[in-house]
Order: structure tokens, then sequence, then C-alpha cells
């Protein structure tokens, strides 16, 4: 029997700005380092113009109303300060790694970047250029064009996770769309804050003097709209790129919710089947038959919906080999329930995978963050500790049986 420590560390603590926002955070003070993630509703549903979400997270920050390009890299390479900038569906987000002695100078520009930003003629140029190169680029990757294919075969071309970008359509963005998109979805007023590493009465402090301001934006709808996948849509697609590897995806939309204690023993289920190293799914076509160097399946969570998904890029010449297998091992975790001991195997796994995830204050904000971003909460982690403790093999046999069915596949 796996026995499960106090999980109240997963919860952070709140603190209340002055415009009446929580502010959450991890402290740990035997670090001197301190992360500041900041997540808005400014994703690519919310775009009007294809890539103007990505667009809008990469030019915040590059320079505001009182400090040009190149006084903002300047500040922040001389103090080892990082930025990273993420934008998915519904939320972009900039992470701030610093220490903690400069968080006095940071925080006035981190507000200077939301409040007042700015954008050049060249900043935005070199942004399009980037940006066309990188599309153009990714859609020579069979990866990214199985993705693609496969959300939009999942959830149709108009809805927001199945649409995505080509190289022509950064050309319609200007300068004036990019500041208005900036404009109505990056207020500090808005963001959720996420403080993690050395934080203190002082850091908290300039938290109220610097991250709090009362002019916001709208509040947008939290949800995304059901899928629309088009009347009649196949089962199979395959796209051509010519190469020597293929990209296979195979999965569904679950009809499950995130807080549900039957989606917490399906994500059992799915480690089973291709979860780990030692799973069925790299047991059989990695390991037994050579056909790829790695295989997994894996459940996604969006705002209303759950999309479970197995990936491998296999040699060209073994795809419908290796499709084949993958449908051979659904179908015997739908008629043969799983030993003790494998069982016993997938749930240390599980356990020791949860301990990793939670091992420090970066990974405990890190979950928070994602946390926030789908709209789930620990009730989740709760339903799975549960599941890895008492989930049975006739429990996973009957998941099979329910949900691993009427699955798509998609080969690029």
């Amino acid at each position: 029997m796996l026995t499960f420590p106090d999980t109240s560390m997963l919860t952070p603590r709140r603190h209340t700005l002055p415009n009446g926002n929580q502010l959450c955070y991890f402290p740990n003070n035997a670090l001197e380092l301190v992360k500041l993630d900041i997540t808005l509703e400014a994703g690519s549903r919310y775009q009007p113009l294809k890539s103007l979400a990505h667009a809008a997270n990469r030019l915040l920050g590059e320079a505001t109303a009182y400090h040009n390009e190149q006084q903002v890299a300047e500040f922040l390479d001389f103090r080892g300060i990082v930025v990273e900038r993420s934008t998915d569906v519904c939320v972009g987000t900039h992470s701030f790694y610093f220490l903690r002695r400069y968080a006095a100078e940071l925080f006035p520009l981190i507000a200077e970047m939301y409040e007042a930003p700015a954008i050049s003629e060249p900043m935005f140029a070199a942004c399009v250029a980037q940006r066309r190169g990188q599309l153009a680029t990714n859609f020579q990757k069979t990866s990214y064009v199985a993705r693609n294919n496969y959300y939009e075969l999942l959830y149709g071309p108009q809805h927001p996770l199945g649409t995505y970008a080509l190289p022509a359509d950064v050309d319609a963005l200007t300068i004036n769309t990019v500041a208005d998109f900036i404009h109505r979805h990056y207020h500090l007023a808005n963001a959720h804050l996420v403080l993690s590493g050395m934080v203190d009465d002082q850091l908290l402090a300039l938290a109220d003097r610097h991250l709090a301001p009362v002019k916001g934006g709208t509040t947008p709808e939290p949800l995304l709209p059901p899928p629309t996948p088009a009347a009649g849509r196949p089962s199979y697609l395959s796209a051509s790129l010519g190469g020597v590897q293929s990209t296979l995806r195979v999965g569904r939309i679950l009809p499950l919710s995130w807080d549900s204690p039957e989606y917490a023993r399906f994500v059992v289920l799915s480690t089973a089947l291709g979860g780990y190293f030692g799973s069925r799914l790299m047991s059989n076509i990695r390991e037994e038959k050579g056909y790829t160097y790695g295989i997994y399946s894996t459940t996604q969570i969006h705002r209303g919906s759950i999309v479970f998904t197995i990936i491998a890029d296999v040699a060209a010449e073994a795809t419908q080999a290796a499709v084949e297998e993958v449908f051979n091992e659904v179908r015997r975790l739908q008629h043969e329930p799983l030993t003790d001991a494998e069982l016993e195997r997938v749930k240390k796994y599980m356990w020791g995978d949860f301990i990793r995830s939670i091992d420090g204050v970066f990974e405990l904000s890190e979950r928070h963050v994602q946390m926030a971003s789908t709209l789930t909460t620990d009730i989740f982690t709760t339903h799975l500790i549960d599941a890895i403790s008492h989930v049975t093999p006739i429990q996973l046999r009957t998941l099979a049986q329910q949900h691993l069915t009427d699955l798509v596949t998609v080969i690029a």
C-alpha cells in the first residue's frame, strides 16, 4: 500500500493587493532567487487575426514609453534577469526570474511594461519576420502538421483549438493591431500573479506599490465553446510531407470532466497504456518491434473538454504496422485486465512522478499557474491520489471498454 504525505504544501499562501486582487506565493527563504509569473486572459481565442496573440505576447515588455528596447535589454542583461514568454489558446504568460536584491528596481519596470508599453517599427518587423520563418519551418515538421490536423479534426476548423496560423497570416498584422490587443488584454489589474522563492514582507510591499493598478479591461467568458467538428468527419486522416518519418496521433475528446473520480482513474489507465517507459505501447512498439524511439499516451485538460492522445514518431515504412499495434494494445486493455504486479508498477511510477512534479517552490508555482490557466483545482489531485491508491484492474478494463472507443487517427 502506497503512503501519501500531507499535500497541504500544494496550496499557495495568499496576499491581498491594494486593488483587491489576490497574489499567490510559495516562499522559500533559503533561495535568493525569485520567480514572478504574470498570467492574463490574452490567448489566441481572443485574437481577430491569426498570430496576433503571439505577437502581442512577444512584443510586450520589449520597450516602454520611458525606456527603449536597448535600455530594457541592458537593464535585464546586466542583472541576469530572465524573461520567459508563452501563449496558448486562453492565456498569455510572462515569467521573470531574478535575484531578490533586484526586485526594487525590476517591479517599477514591470509596471511600465504593462501600463505604458511601446512598440517600435524595427521591433515589430523583426517579430513578424521571426514568426513567419518559424511557421514556415514548423510546417515542414510532421509533428506540427499532425498536431494541427488532429485538433482540427476533433474540434472543427472554426473552434479556437481547431484553427492554426499559416506563414502568410502574419502579413495581416500591423503595429496598431498588436498595440490594440495589448491595450485590451494586458492589464496588471486583471493578472493572476504568482511569486515563488525568496518572498518576504518587503517583496510583498513592492508588489502592493507597483503591481496593483486599479484600471483594467473586461472579464472574458472563461470556458471555451463546445467542439464543432464537420458533419461526417473522417476517423482517419493522412497528410504526406514526403519525409522518412511519420508522426501519428490517435485519440479522442473524452466525455469526462476534470473534477470527476472517473477521469482520475482514466489517467491511471493512460499511464499503463503509454505513460512511462515500461508501458504497454513502449514495450511493444519500441522495445519489441523497433518502430519508434518513443511512443506515449497522455491527456490534456482544456477549458470545457479533455483530449486523450497517443503520439509517436515512426519510420515512414512502419507507419501502418505501428497504427495496427496501437489498436492491438487498446483491444488488449479492453479484454484483459492488468495483472496486479503491472498495476502496482504503474502506481509506483505515478506516485514518484507526482513527487518529482512538486519538488520545489518553482515546481509548485508552475503547477499552480497551469491549474489557474485551465480553471482546475486540487480536487483533481485528491481524486488522483485516491485513484492511484485504490483503482483495480477490473475498473481499468471497464474504462478502456467505455472510453477507448471511436478513436480518430491522424498521420503526417
